[in-house]
């Protein structure tokens, strides 16, 4: 005889949360990618419009944030919650996660950069929960 019990995977569950995310911060107006990058700049999670090179996005966010982070410690703003990088056709926006995991957006010119910091700012506690126990797992 056999069970028709099924156990849930929970980091399957996890990931698939994490993907609709990425998803939802898709449909904003202007957004092409959004992405998570681990503490070692590998992406682990990616939603895009267009072809990227992964890897070279993974490791130059985590730089850039790195960077950024570094300068505010030297002038005594401590914790960096957010590094916009603006550039000629659009903007890459970055924010911490938890346990070095960053969330990614890359954004067209015309995007909505109030909107975007509004929706990352949202999105980052829901994040944060969902790492919380997807790392304890």
């Amino acid at each position: 005889m056999s069970s028709n019990v099924q156990f849930l995977d929970p980091r399957k569950s996890q990931n698939n949360e994490i993907d609709s995310i990425l998803r939802n911060l898709m449909n904003i107006q202007g957004v092409s990618a959004a992405a998570i990058v681990d503490s070692d700049g590998f992406v682990t999670h990616i939603h895009r419009d267009f072809e990227i090179n992964t890897d070279a996005i993974g490791a130059s966010v985590q730089v850039v944030f790195g960077a950024a982070a570094k300068a505010a410690q030297h002038v005594g703003h401590h914790l960096t919650n957010m590094v916009i990088c603006e550039n000629a056709d659009g903007y890459i926006l970055s924010t911490p996660i938890d346990a070095g995991f960053i969330l990614a957006l890359v954004t067209q010119r015309e995007a909505l950069l109030g909107r975007v910091r509004f929706e990352l700012k949202e999105t980052i506690p829901v994040l944060k929960k969902l790492f919380t126990s997807y790392l304890s797992n």
